[in-house]
């Protein structure tokens, strides 16, 4: 049966008359009695008797009738309850996000999301890490992705870790690092912080910086054209399309250099339907 056929036995056994039911539906009489007739083949059974006062429903349309009655109290308390849901679940979140993150991983995850929420708007503002934590601490963006280790009044919940290397036209030896063009980019100050602390430990010289450039795309298509290296954190997912030469940039202890990652939020009791979900959907499928 259709959804509608539920909806004619329900209507018929309220008001016994096919004329005033069929008006109620919008359908012809015809049409009404055409479809009470395939209902009745479905079942092989006669849902009403024709008499000169309307219908007269069976014992077995009086059946059917408390089963309609019941289906459409079901789809009724279900409409009224998925119209509450989306309520609650339209709105924007306004996500945070380190401009490399977002760019590697995060539009994968919130292309996921969207699967599951249509409903709810997802915008993305790129700075760095330092100004997007801050703005996750003072309210201003609802959620944030950051790369490196900040302090603050917020929830954090690890979803990557980077590790450091030189990248290169050709393989380099670290003793000549400091007489070629370092290639700078803009970067969070955790990113500089743990850089500058392996060059300082290295080196007793500064590096010799020729270009900077806004993003570290940007810097490996340099690379690429022979103009120099750059010292920078690389995704999992990188994809060496200049084939540079990667070298791994090591503690004293012969450890890689690592940078994490994090997803953080601020632990509000009254945080909004949208923001509790979209938390617990990147809790469950991007932490690690």
């Amino acid at each position: 049966m259709k959804d509608s056929d539920w909806e004619i036995i329900y209507e018929l056994y309220r008001t016994p008359n096919i004329t005033k039911v069929a008006n109620r539906l919008y359908m012809t009489q015809p049409s009404l009695t055409k479809r009470l007739k395939c209902i009745e083949e479905e079942f092989h059974i006669r849902v009403v008797d024709r008499t000169t006062k309307g219908v007269k429903f069976t014992p077995e349309g009086k059946l059917l009738a408390k089963r309609a009655e019941h289906y459409m109290a079901f789809i009724k308390e279900t409409k009224r309850e998925m119209m509450m849901y989306r309520e609650n679940m339209e709105g924007t979140i306004i996500i945070g996000s380190a401009y490399s993150y977002h760019k590697h991983a995060l539009n994968d995850i919130l292309v996921g999301y969207a699967r599951n929420c249509p409903y709810t708007n997802l915008e993305v503002v790129n700075d760095a890490s330092n100004v997007v934590f801050r703005k996750v601490c003072e309210g201003n963006v609802d959620v944030g992705f950051v790369r490196g280790d900040y302090d603050g009044p917020v929830i954090r919940k690890l979803v990557d870790v980077d590790e450091a290397y030189i990248l290169s036209k050709e393989s380099v030896e670290l003793g000549d690092l400091p007489k070629m063009q370092r290639i700078e980019y803009k970067s969070n100050d955790r990113t500089r912080e743990l850089i500058d602390t392996w060059w300082n430990r290295v080196f007793d010289e500064p590096s010799l910086t020729g270009v900077s450039v806004s993003y570290i795309d940007f810097a490996w298509q340099l690379i690429d054209r022979g103009m120099g290296y750059t010292c920078c954190f690389i995704p999992k997912d990188f994809k060496n399309e200049w084939n540079l030469v990667l070298t791994p940039m090591l503690n004293e202890d012969g450890s890689r250099i690592t940078r994490n990652t994090w997803f953080v939020y601020q632990d509000k009791k009254n945080q909004p339907e949208i923001l509790k979900e979209f938390t617990e959907y990147i809790i469950e499928t991007a932490s690690i």
